[in-house]
């Protein structure tokens, strides 16, 4: 069996890939993939955890998975899953960014999976577009959070240690937010495996982001008399769309946040560009590189 996890992270993806696999998953489960919806997976987890903590490893991982629907020829199970490293409330905490029990819950997957294969896609950004989205609105709050990271960047490295230490060998692929319009058919691919064909629906919305109106229309237009042969066709059409007729100006998550937040994001940002060089030469971890010019 192959697991293949997408972990978030929180406030990177609104949900976007979850969504996908939603809408596509009898088509994807017709060429023998497995697809329990999120809810139920993390439950089944939790479960196994507490029910079987006396039962032998195999028979409670076999258990497990044939509850989750893996039967039979079907050895390949996707789910998009953030809170397999905890509740979006946890991403940011007084400990720490990522720091709250994510080392107990990755431990728990390879407790429940000793034998399954396991592969974690993890999207990491940049401090002013993940961090808005983690903030709780009581005073105070993000004065208390922010403290917590001492570091002069979001420590995705440390988070991608922490997986590499606790899942040793589990696969890990990672691809930054601002690069997802160009590498989305490489993150489906890694989702889905090499031999499956990628449903069509909801494709084009994944392409599209921040594509202009004019841009969009038009690339509609013509998709609707030439459909594509494979996604990255669909994607470089979409972007010669957008180089032609214009983009979106993404909207700031962080434009009504107070002045001196603003400045603690921007600061946390200089860094992020020698946070995502030490993920790149990281042993074991996989990252998606947009496309150069």
């Amino acid at each position: 069996m192959h697991l293949v996890l997408h972990v978030g992270a929180h406030g990177t993806d609104a949900g976007r890939i979850a969504a996908w696999l939603a809408r596509n998953r009898e088509a994807l489960q017709a060429q023998g993939l497995v697809l329990p919806p999120p809810g139920p997976f993390l439950r089944a987890l939790s479960e196994a955890l507490d029910k079987g903590r006396d039962q032998d490893p195999f028979v409670r991982e076999e258990a497990l998975l044939s509850g989750l629907g893996a039967t039979g020829q079907r050895r390949r199970m996707l789910v998009s899953a953030p809170g397999v490293l905890g509740a979006g409330t946890d991403a940011l905490a007084a400990e720490g960014f990522y720091r709250r029990d994510v080392a107990r819950r990755l431990h728990a997957l390879a407790v429940l999976f000793p034998r399954t294969r396991l592969t974690l896609l993890l999207a990491v950004g940049r401090a002013q577009s993940v961090i808005p989205a983690l903030l709780p609105d009581e005073p105070g709050a993000a004065e208390l959070l922010l403290a917590g990271i001492t570091e002069e960047t979001l420590p995705w490295a440390r988070l991608a240690h922490a997986i590499r230490a606790q899942l040793p060998r589990a696969g890990l692929v990672v691809w930054r937010t601002d690069d997802q319009a160009d590498v989305w058919p490489k993150i489906l691919r890694a989702l889905v495996g090499p031999e499956v064909a990628l449903p069509v629906p909801g494709l084009f919305d994944l392409a599209a982001r921040g594509l202009g109106a004019e841009a969009r229309l038009r690339a509609q237009r013509y998709l609707a008399g030439n459909p594509p042969a494979s996604a990255r066709q669909l994607r470089d059409v979409v972007a010669a769309f957008g180089k032609r007729f214009g983009t979106q100006t993404p909207e700031d998550p962080a434009r009504n946040l107070p002045g001196w937040l603003r400045e603690r994001l921007a600061r946390l940002d200089r860094g992020f560009a020698t946070e995502w060089a030490d993920l790149s030469g990281m042993a074991g971890v996989t990252c998606l590189h947009a496309r150069q010019g």
